[in-house]
Order: C-alpha cells, then sequence, then structure tokens
C-alpha cells in the first residue's frame, strides 16, 4: 500500500485498495464528482480474480456500516472521518455481492481487511466498481498529494 497523504501529527492514510488512482472529478457519479459529500479520490481497482478485498485506510472505529455493506464510515482517535464507497449505485444490489468482515463499531487497524466484493455481480449488473474515497471530516486538503 502507498500512502496518499503527507503525515499530519500521527495521522497516516493508505491507499484501501490496489488500482488506478484518479481524481474524484473524474468519477461517473455527480454526488461523488461535484464534491458534494467532501474532497477526495477514487482508485479503480485492479482486479486480478472475480473479487477484490478493501481494507481500512487508518486505524479507526468502524462508525457505519449499511446493510447493503457498499460503504464504509470510520473515524480515527484525531476525529477524522472517512467514507469508503464501492462502486456507483451499488446500494441497489441490497449486499449481493459484498462481504463484511467487520461490523459498525469495531476498531480497525490501518491495513485490515473490510470487504470483499464480487466484482462479476457489479459487471453482471452493469455497475462500476470503481472506490471512493471521501475525506469527511477533519482533513486538510492540503494532505492530498498532488498525483
Amino acid at each position: 500500500m502507498f500512502s496518499l497523504f503527507k503525515k499530519k501529527e500521527k495521522t497516516n492514510i493508505v491507499a484501501p485498495i490496489s488500482g488506478k488512482l484518479i481524481e474524484l472529478e473524474k468519477v461517473k457519479d455527480p454526488v461523488f464528482a461535484k464534491k458534494m459529500m467532501s474532497d477526495g479520490f477514487v482508485i479503480v481497482p485492479n482486479v486480478q480474480s472475480s473479487t477484490f478485498d478493501v481494507y481500512a485506510p487508518t486505524d479507526g472505529k468502524v462508525m457505519s456500516l449499511p446493510t447493503t455493506k457498499h460503504a464504509i464510515g470510520l473515524r480515527n482517535r484525531e476525529g477524522q472521518e472517512i467514507l469508503i464507497h464501492i462502486g456507483i449505485d451499488t446500494v441497489d444490489l441490497k449486499g449481493k455481492g459484498f462481504t463484511s468482515c467487520i461490523n459498525q463499531g469495531d476498531y480497525v487497524h490501518q491495513g485490515e481487511k473490510l470487504i470483499s466484493v464480487d466484482d462479476n455481480v457489479l459487471k453482471q449488473n452493469k455497475l462500476d466498481d470503481a472506490v471512493m474515497v471521501i475525506l469527511v471530516k477533519g482533513y486538510d486538503k492540503d494532505l492530498l498529494i498532488n498525483y
């Protein structure tokens, strides 16, 4: 995993999956592309098999994990919050293709597996598998490394 942010105090954020890093403005979902939820980045998964795994980009508490398992909200010890949103319109799958390795309320460590995604289910439903990482609260935009 590679670091996407300059260090500020003790916080270090890493990519939750391997793949191609793209600017948030280029994602096919207008809510994310227009930064209505906040700033962040997108990773298009490098899928080597029919599944890919999403890992914790930082230590933190799982603040939200909907029953659809398509998104995870984390808060680290500094109070910074991150939203990891897997795919576009994947909420419509109602959890099909997503296997959670964690529960809401759990404390996770950077690099710990959060969710396994069956990419075939996304492809069969013609859904984009881009993973949005949104810096919801407490992050300085200057922490983003120019890429």
